[in-house]
């Protein structure tokens, strides 16, 4: 516990430097400084973010379960294990600031799921697995519809199962997953984006398993990818775009673009060297996946465009990611992530901002849509250099104008908006981007 203490005052006198350096950029990942007062988290930390102020780090050890909360965007955690006993946590999601679920995986024996509803004073067990070989490797709310929670356990009666609950945690229903070709789930990749379309990865093969009718019937799907594990997977809202990846495969990882049944293929990320645990997690409502590693040199990368393209991101000089959370609120990304120390770095970005390109721009700049040709949406990247209101149209080949995607005072950045063009019909588009006299028109395609 002295080393871990002393590394993570030792990244304080690191994030002084990197902040002296951070002049003329805008932030990504930055350093919670309150997070040198989280300790015990063991081998395993997971991290839950409810928006930009509001988070949970859980972990712990056998006897000794683990819950930090910050209510003030990382400045302070405070320990909220109350009278948590049991098994160490591995899993955990918030309701509201001061509604939490944890689920512990003992060694051995059954699996449990609790639950406060004071800021973590006081826990009650709400799910017991019953057997033995229980093991909650996440608790996620769907993207599109909060109020519909999944929590996926490992095998106790034969095969593995999700719980399903509808009222905030308080009861759940056991979704045998019969028929996915594994037994045991992957630590953490668990998805759920609305109450028919859910699954997570499996500890035994890059492979996935889930459903798309509400838990009726279960598929598994192989990844393109090699490894021992599933070690991450997530979709976008579309429920199309989907991307997973395993325990040996970064850089590489497996995407599709038509659905969780594939075709699946291999996309590099751009990163170097070697990682064991990735983890992703898809910002609702966007493009936007972010990738956090145990990877020493590239802790946290990200995609704007469903997978196609990636980016390193700074993170104040933490690596060595064990979990990543991230939120669309109102129009902002907030995240948080968790080291295997138990640092933890946060974002907090407009969505329109491209945290890809953290350089103030010197010029104003309209880049060609990607991809292109596309079906049915695509991502528009522009920089503005300077304060003013920023309008971007797109029209036909008559000239007309069909859709406004941005019209609204931008600050000096970079910038990254997402067109879907699915009500339109196939052919040739024209976008334009006005902005304080500069004018600028591009082409692209859509194609179904």
């Amino acid at each position: 516990m002295e080393v871990k203490n002393y590394m993570k005052h030792f990244k304080l006198f690191v994030l002084a430097f990197v902040m002296l350096f951070a002049a003329g950029t805008y932030a990504q990942w930055t350093y919670c400084p309150g997070s040198i007062q989280i300790t015990g988290l063991g081998t395993n930390p997971g991290v839950y973010c409810l928006d930009g102020n509001n988070a949970i780090v859980v972990g712990g050890v056998t006897g000794q379960p683990r819950v930090f909360k910050t209510t003030n965007g990382g400045a302070n955690f405070i320990n909220a294990s109350g009278n948590l006993t049991g098994g160490e946590l591995y899993a955990g999601c918030m309701i509201d600031a001061n509604t939490f679920l944890v689920g512990d995986g003992p060694a051995s024996g059954s699996a449990n799921i609790k639950r406060t509803t004071d800021g973590g004073t006081t826990w009650t067990t709400v799910l017991t697995t019953g057997g033995s070989g229980g093991f909650f490797n996440g608790i996620v709310r769907a993207s599109t519809n909060p109020s519909f929670i999944i929590a996926q356990s490992d095998a106790f009666a034969g095969t593995a199962v999700i719980f399903v609950s509808t009222n905030g945690g308080v009861n759940w229903t056991a979704q045998p997953q019969s028929g996915v070709g594994f037994t045991i789930g992957s630590l953490p990749a668990v998805w759920c984006i609305d109450n028919q379309f859910y699954g997570c990865g499996a500890s035994t093969a890059p492979r996935i398993g889930y459903t798309l009718n509400g838990g009726s019937s279960w598929t598994g799907t192989a990844l393109s990818v090699t490894g021992t594990f599933t070690s991450g997977a997530a979709f976008n809202d579309n429920k199309m775009n989907g991307l997973g990846i395993s325990s040996a495969s970064f850089p590489n990882i497996s995407r599709t673009t038509n659905g969780p049944g594939g075709p699946w293929t291999t996309v590099s990320t751009g990163g170097t060297g070697t990682s064991t645990l990735n983890v992703l997690r898809w910002v609702p409502g966007t493009n936007i996946c972010f990738l956090a590693t145990s990877n020493t040199t590239n802790g946290i990368r990200m995609t704007t465009d469903n997978g196609f393209t990636w980016v390193g991101q700074t993170t104040g000089g933490i690596t060595g990611f064990f979990d990543i959370s991230v939120q669309n609120n109102s129009g902002t990304i907030n995240g948080y992530c968790v080291a295997g120390d138990g640092s933890v770095v946060k974002l907090s970005s407009p969505v329109a901002i491209d945290p890809s390109n953290t350089t103030v721009p010197s010029s104003f700049a309209l880049q060609q849509n990607y991809p292109n040709p596309f079906n049915p949406s695509t991502t528009i990247k522009y920089s503005v250099p300077v304060s003013g209101n920023v309008s971007i149209k797109v029209y036909n080949t008559l000239g007309v104008e069909v859709m406004t995607v941005v019209n609204k005072s931008h600050n000096a950045g970079n910038y990254v908006e997402t067109v879907d063009l699915s009500a339109f019909s196939s052919g040739i588009y024209f976008y334009t981007l006005n902005a304080n006299g500069f004018t600028e028109t591009k082409k692209m395609m859509l194609v179904k």
